[in-house]
């Protein structure tokens, strides 16, 4: 038997019928480009975050190493809160 199709709700509360889930399709919502910055933006941060020792420094390292998750997976959860897709 064939599974239902699933559509993701736009941050208006409604089905977003232009891009149905499909199952076993991954969940990257960020572009290419986007990802590539996030990746070095991260990786900087992270760096100098490590680096100062003192606990701000660490929550600078702690931001760099999401931004780091965020390009490496192409997920970002803020992106499907909003319903926001910049990979077309």
């Amino acid at each position: 038997m064939a599974e239902a199709t699933q559509y993701p709700m736009t941050h208006q509360g409604v089905r977003d019928l232009n891009n149905p889930v499909r199952p076993g399709r991954s969940r990257v919502n960020v572009g290419p480009n986007e990802r590539a910055a996030s990746v070095l933006g991260g990786a900087i941060l992270a760096g100098l975050g490590a680096g100062r020792g003192t606990l701000p420094g660490l929550l600078l390292a702690a931001l760099g190493g999401a931004l780091v998750y965020r390009g490496v997976t192409g997920h970002c959860s803020a992106y499907a809160a909003a319903g926001v897709n910049t990979v077309r």
